[in-house]
């Protein structure tokens, strides 16, 4: 509904329908993991199942197929490939359902991945995926992002891409990045899509060529944006450090 917002228009309308169809197949096969998991575990509190992953005795070949299941979900919440161009066509909403998405939504999939990283690590396998599935995600998402026009769209490009670094933190079994990373993604795309919803307000454009001087004319909402970029590539940087030491340990 918040995608789908001005259904007067053709284009709004399919792209709700594909955002809402796309993330319905990760939510799926995520519902179908839960219940084997529940089956499984014979509980759904996350610290009985952490104390079940601890003596749990399963083959490759079933914790595998559970733990792809498991991560189903998150890939599309996540926008993460090969579910990720629904993020791109959910831009056609309005610019606050944009903020809400971006900053909010897409953090609901990575803090559930996150919760279940020790059932995922059961699995060699899908620990790899899930490094596979980020590096692909961000490097692809951010060429993406690099090539767009439109500024909400770059921004959701890059939403994906961000999204994909806690992928690898968490296959790499970096829960304390994994977190840093989406605690500040959320604060930073907030403000970044606040500042663009400003730009957008002002010059009723979100055509990225046809920007240029906005510094002088919008000072208060350059800065802001400045703000949101530095926080992410500052947290991006500590993340990193933190995760080099936790290896090290």
């Amino acid at each position: 509904m918040l995608v789908g917002f001005w259904y007067a228009q053709p284009l709004v309308v399919t792209a709700a329908r594909d955002a809402f169809l796309t993330k319905r197949v990760g939510d799926i096969l995520l519902l179908m993991g839960v219940v084997a998991l529940a089956t499984m575990s014979g509980s759904l509190d996350f610290p009985d199942l952490y104390r079940w992953a601890e003596t749990a005795t399963l083959t490759p070949t079933s914790a595998t197929l559970l733990g792809l299941a498991l991560i189903a979900g998150p890939i599309g919440k996540c926008a993460q490939f090969p579910l990720h161009l629904w993020l791109d066509e959910a831009m056609e909403g309005p610019n606050p359902a944009s903020i809400l998405r971006n900053s909010v939504v897409v953090a609901c999939g990575a803090y559930v991945l996150i919760k279940l990283r020790p059932i995922l690590a059961l699995s060699p396998v899908v620990l790899t995926t899930l490094v596979v599935i980020g590096t692909m995600t961000a490097i692809g998402a951010s060429m993406v992002a690099i090539a767009q026009i439109d500024i909400k769209r770059a921004l959701s490009h890059s939403t994906s891409a961000y999204l994909g670094l806690v992928f690898i933190a968490v296959g790499k079994q970096w829960p304390t990045f994994a977190l840093l990373l989406l605690f500040t993604h959320a604060i930073a795309k907030a403000l970044l899509f606040m500042s663009i919803g400003s730009v957008i307000h002002t010059t009723n454009n979100q055509d990225l060529t046809e920007f240029g001087g906005l510094w002088s004319r919008m000072p208060a909402t350059t800065t802001a944006f400045v703000v949101g970029s530095d926080w992410t590539g500052g947290a991006t940087a500590a993340g990193g450090l933190l995760g080099t030491a936790t290896r090290g340990r």
